[in-house]
């Protein structure tokens, strides 16, 4: 998927919308017989009765044991440091890994923002979303694991005392769970695996398009594509802001389409963490302000971007326990 900057009508970046052969050397055998090559030319003219002047002489003095011994070949030619096995360590002895059962999830991105605010102009800041999840994963035996995620909660930070930005339970609570598979292999040093997942679709307010990846995102908020997901009697999914700029509460109504890539690795029996690499669209339909209306440049920081899983002790926990227990799950 193309990773460039976009532009965006809000800094939300929800995960929830996150190879030995022959090697050409030859033995050989001390008993080989060897032609002397100063005696036999190509321009010599052999006289057959020759080797009749002594029949009793049956020693060939051509070729002695000092010709050919085994000092000539030895074991030497091939050594276990010559040739190296680089190969991946074979799946029959590979180390097994647990991916079945239920994991916390927590999804991290950072944003540059830059917003065009009436009076005051344009204005930086950089914005941050932490989107935690309960997510059930099931080995397919077959290198891929699926994974199902629940959304719990997102945490705004927009990095501006002008504005904040909530998610509320409402809005968690409609929100569809997320389904993609990791492939896994086993990585060269054989002691853990690397896991990838692609295009992790999430969309939010709108649906029915042909090609969600790819499809423009509607403007009009009576586009038949649009719909009040969060069941508010607001077109789309509602997100609530409060700030100066505004002149206290307020709220916007919203579609988005969040795709993500995750890049990771196993770390240890209970951890899997790696890059998360996202794209983030979202469109206002309608707000409480105009302000909330204007437009925003995001772009993507990769480098302060990455998710983290971590295997729930109690399988028996709900989002309700992942909540309460984010700080001791994914210390900072």
């Amino acid at each position: 998927m193309k990773r460039t900057g976009m532009t965006a009508l809000l800094s939300v970046c929800l995960f929830l919308a996150v190879s030995c052969g022959d090697d050409g050397t030859k033995t050989i055998p001390d008993n080989a017989q060897v032609p002397d090559e100063s005696a036999v030319t190509d321009d010599t003219t052999v006289d057959d009765q020759s080797d009749q002047s002594d029949p009793t002489d049956q020693t060939d003095q051509s070729v002695t044991d000092d010709t050919v011994t085994d000092d000539t070949v030895t074991d030497d030619t091939v050594t276990d440091d010559t040739v190296v096995d680089n190969e991946t360590p074979d799946e029959d002895t590979a180390p097994a890994y647990n991916f079945n059962g239920k994991w916390a999830m927590l999804n991290f991105t950072t944003s540059n923002v830059t917003t065009t605010v009436p009076i005051i102009g344009e204005t930086k800041s950089v914005s941050t979303t932490s989107s935690y999840a309960l997510v059930g994963l099931t080995d397919n035996g077959d290198g891929t694991v699926s994974a199902v995620a629940t959304p719990c909660e997102t945490l705004i930070d927009s990095g501006s005392n002008l504005l904040s930005v909530t998610i509320s339970d409402n809005y968690i609570s409609h929100l569809k769970p997320m389904i993609w598979d990791f492939t896994t292999i086993l990585d060269r040093s054989g002691v853990g695996f690397d896991v990838t997942a692609t295009d992790i679709l999430m969309l939010n307010g709108v649906k029915d398009l042909a090609d969600p990846l790819n499809d423009p995102l509607p403007t009009d908020k009576n586009d038949t594509h649009i719909y009040d997901q969060d069941e508010d009697g607001k077109p789309g999914m509602t997100v609530n802001c409060k700030g100066s700029i505004i002149g206290g509460d307020g709220w916007m109504a919203t579609i988005q389409r969040t795709v993500n890539d995750m890049v990771g690795e196993t770390q240890n029996d209970t951890l899997i963490e790696g890059a998360l690499i996202w794209e983030s669209e979202q469109i206002v339909l309608e707000a409480s302000s105009n302000t909330l209306m204007n437009e925003k440049t995001v772009e993507p920081d990769y480098a302060n971007s990455w998710f983290k899983m971590v295997r729930l002790v109690d399988q028996n926990w709900t989002c309700s326990e992942i909540k309460a227990n984010k700080d001791t799950l994914f210390p900072q």
